[in-house]
């Protein structure tokens, strides 16, 4: 199975697998990259899903279902830890990294999540603001990196990328009062003067 096919193959189980739970997910990182405009390889889809105990189980149950190799200790350890948990795919190499929703910027993208079709199937992504923020956490400060530097970082090639192919539909407003709120504003800042 190539790329694309592994890719809509698990995309059309999660449609499923999210119809039939209800529990509340967003999808972020690459796979919204992809979505908003920028084309780059990748081996993960990136969820967070809301903290509802009486959801999770038969949500892990699903996955199971699905052909998903999932390890409840692990997920369960992860939840505990608030971190990250990888369920691979049974049927190719792909994985879901799975993050349950604790910190308030996980809570925020998880309640403003829009319905999409990726791929021709529904499901909630990131807004556009949301992922372009994301990247600007994950950059940090970014003063001190020369600008001839700043292409080597992956983070800012798909922040600049979705931004400029974005542009009239971006909330800047939005975006400038979320990286203030988070003390990121001079990272913004820098982002937007460079010139491509």
């Amino acid at each position: 199975m190539n790329n694309l096919a592994e890719l809509e193959d698990i995309l059309s189980r999660l449609e499923k697998i999210f119809s039939k739970v209800k529990i509340k997910y967003v999808i972020v990182g690459s796979i919204a990259v992809i979505h908003y405009g920028h084309v780059r390889a990748t081996q993960d889809i990136d969820i967070i899903i809301e903290d509802d105990s009486s959801k999770i189980s038969q949500f892990l149950g699903l996955l199971r279902t699905y052909e998903f190799d999932v390890m409840e200790d692990q997920f369960y350890k992860g939840y505990q830890e608030r971190t990250n948990v990888s369920i691979f795919d049974k049927k190719g190499y792909m994985r879901l990294d799975i993050k349950v929703a604790d910190k308030k910027r996980e809570k925020d993208v998880l309640y403003n999540a829009v319905l999409v079709k990726i791929l021709d199937y529904n499901l909630y992504l990131a807004p556009l603001e949301y992922v372009l923020l994301g990247k600007i956490i994950f950059m940090g400060r970014i003063d001190d990196i020369p600008d001839s530097e700043l292409f080597e970082y992956q983070d800012i090639f798909d922040f600049l990328t979705l931004y400029h192919a974005n542009k009239e539909r971006i909330n800047l407003e939005l975006l400038k009062q979320k990286t203030n709120e988070i003390g990121l504003k001079s990272t913004l800042d820098k982002l937007l003067s460079i010139k491509l």
